[in-house]
């Protein structure tokens, strides 16, 4: 049977019902076009979850872009394409540009698409998850893959120094000096601590400051907010890295150092656990652990990605939804998950023991993340034009932190400086 008479042959049959959309002929397919980060992480997930999807959904085809590195190049081609005309129906972004979108009158709201199929919680969705993609009470996006900082330990390491990797140091000037005793007790050259701080959008800098109770922006405001104690402190605390000796690795670098065997605790996010397991395959022990929060009030900003509908069409929007709702549902969760070392945001993968509640039973690595979903906050937006370029004004002082060129005192002064040059006039 050819594929055109295949697919009448189901409509006729009434397999086929899609939010209203019928597929009568194979020219009536919508083909979605469709943007993600990340390929090293996420090319076989993204494949194999339209091939699934594709299956159930014959009237829809999924055609991906080519991937780009990451978040800010990818809002980026999104801003371009804008202008062009040419945005994709769906894209998959980092949880911190919701706002940078939405502002400039990209994303459709989700909601009356989440209502008719009964609301998130019958979907599946976390609440604290799913409040990740709203901006100005609406939702634009849904917990795709969500990002908790943990620590890495490589536990045989951490033992030969004399620490208990199942007891690690709660504050950053005992994880320093651990990492000190790791160095001087190993037989070959390795770095004790390293801190991942040249994450995508700032994060893990954010992450200090939230650890510590603080605000990269004030709440209910759009001025800065990390020019406080608990900012002070995180650059105080960027500039003991430094000071420590910690080299200035790449991304990249780092991760492959810490499987290698030749880094003894590093914080980073828990997109690469998965990825970590594989390639440490046994050779040392591995356990994650808990981000310290320097504060009782103290918070982590969630990382990762949020899926998005873009298109403007009614008849594509409506497509696109049902593919964000399958990606993000009990399924496309599962295998997310599996995949990588993502959180998902949907509970019904995580509590069902066909889905992911066995999973999470014999991969403790993964359970650490979702540990502090109680503790999750907010991954701060800048607001305006210059939003990407603020990330980048960021990223350079705290490098001259961690590379020891700069210190806490005179860098709040000028960061605040710099910040606020590139803030929208209402929001200096």
């Amino acid at each position: 049977m050819s594929l055109q008479a295949s697919v009448c042959s189901r409509i006729l049959s009434g397999a086929i019902i899609l939010s209203g959309i019928t597929a009568a002929h194979a020219d009536d397919k919508i083909t979605l076009d469709v943007l993600y980060t990340t390929p090293g992480t996420f090319n076989s997930l993204q494949k194999e979850l339209a091939k699934r999807f594709t299956q159930t959904h014959p009237g829809i085809e999924i055609k991906f872009r080519n991937p780009v590195k990451g978040y800010e190049e990818a809002a980026q081609e999104i801003l371009r394409g804008q202008i062009t005309h040419s945005m994709p129906d769906v894209a998959f972004n980092g949880i911190n540009q919701i706002g940078l979108f939405v502002d400039r009158g990209i994303g459709a709201p989700l909601d009356t698409y989440i209502k008719k199929e009964g609301g998130l919680d019958k979907l599946g969705y976390y609440p604290t998850l799913a409040k990740l993609g709203t901006w100005k009470g609406k939702q634009y996006g849904l917990p795709f893959a969500v990002s908790t900082p943990v620590l890495y330990v490589n536990t045989d390491l951490v033992k030969a120094a004399g620490g208990n990797p199942d007891r690690l140091p709660g504050t950053w000037p005992d994880l320093i000096k651990l990492g000190k005793a790791i160095e001087s007790h190993s037989k070959s050259p390795v770095t004790g601590l390293y801190y991942q701080w040249e994450q995508t959008g700032n994060w893990l800098f954010q992450t200090l400051i939230t650890s510590k109770g603080g605000h990269m922006l004030q709440p209910d405001s759009c001025k800065i907010g990390f020019n406080s104690d608990a900012g002070k402190w995180a650059l105080q605390t960027l500039e003991s890295f430094g000071k420590s000796g910690m080299p200035n690795l790449a991304l990249g670098q780092a991760r492959q150092s810490f499987v290698s065997g030749t880094i003894g605790i590093m914080a980073d996010s828990t997109s690469y656990v998965a990825a970590a397991e594989k390639q440490i395959n046994g050779t040392f022990g591995f356990k994650t652990m808990p981000f310290p929060l320097a504060a009782a009030q103290g918070r982590l900003p969630a990382g990762g990605n949020v899926a998005m509908v873009l298109s403007t069409d009614t008849k594509r929007q409506a497509a696109a939804w049902e593919y964000v709702k399958f990606v993000t549902g009990p399924e496309g969760q599962t295998a997310m998950a599996n995949l990588t070392g993502y959180m998902p945001g949907n509970k019904i993968a995580v509590e069902k023991a066909d889905l992911l509640g066995n999973f999470y039973a014999s991969h403790p690595n993964h359970t650490t993340s979702l540990k502090q979903v109680p503790v999750l906050g907010e991954w701060a937006s800048f607001p305006g034009e210059n939003s990407l370029k603020i990330i980048e004004v960021i990223k350079d002082h705290t490098e001259a932190l961690v590379t020891a060129r700069d210190n806490a005192a005179d860098t709040m002064p000028k960061l605040v400086q710099d910040v606020n040059a590139l803030m929208p006039a209402e929001c200096r």
